[in-house]
């Protein structure tokens, strides 16, 4: 059932006033529309104050008038849906101060490969997100496997993907401090060989500094 649907349904119904599941039914179906979703609401911090200011607001009251009962929904509607981007939104900068970027370029295997690593340090070890463009899916019997790769020619996997599914960002992980395997690799393995890394490397990056574990 649409928002539309309900409402419909909701007047058609004759309440006086819609009861506190009504009004929680109506919130969760309007924020389970992709339309909801497609853009987030314009000026989200004055939006947010107004309509958490709605019960103090004139003319709006715990029993509203028929033809106000929707406009009090949505706005209760339109509050929760400016909590939920504004606490997303900054979540998303928050997070992207936290990343560092390490730039990848394909290698004559793949000459037509770029993208980025996007690096960040958590609780369980280091995040790493691959985004690349250019770069062609794995055979069959064969696929993908990153790298974190020391100066002393040292080399510990991070994950392993194959892309035929299209150019999907890529998440890998770390365990070990990127500080001594500063540089990423990728390369093409044999479904059929062993654990070591081939030397068919595909992408290649390094950090611009070594970070803190």
């Amino acid at each position: 059932m649409t928002p539309d649907d309900s409402r419909a349904q909701y007047l058609a119904s004759g309440s006086d006033a819609p009861s506190d599941h009504e009004r929680l039914d109506l919130i969760r179906q309007v924020l389970g529309e992709e339309a909801t979703w497609a853009e987030p609401p314009p000026l989200v911090a004055d939006g947010l104050l107004a309509a958490l200011a709605v019960e103090a607001a004139p003319g709006l009251s715990a029993t509203p008038e028929r033809g106000s009962r929707w406009p009090l929904a949505a706005a209760v509607a339109g509050g929760m849906v400016a909590v939920v981007a504004l606490v997303l939104s900054t979540i998303t900068v928050l997070d992207q101060e936290r990343d560092i970027v390490v730039a990848m370029s394909g290698t004559d295997l793949e000459a037509s490969a770029s993208g980025q690593a996007a690096v960040r340090s958590t609780d369980a070890g280091w995040w790493i997100r691959l985004d690349v463009t250019g770069l062609s899916p794995a055979p069959q019997g064969k696929y993908y496997e990153g790298w974190v790769w020391s100066d002393d020619d040292d080399g510990v996997s991070i994950g392993t993907f194959h892309l035929r599914g299209g150019d999907a960002p890529v998440v890998l992980w770390s365990g070990v401090p990127l500080a001594d395997y500063p540089s990423i690799w990728v390369t093409l393995e044999d479904e059929e060989g062993g654990p070591e890394a081939s030397d068919l490397v595909v992408l290649t990056g390094r950090l611009p500094a070594p970070p803190d574990d």
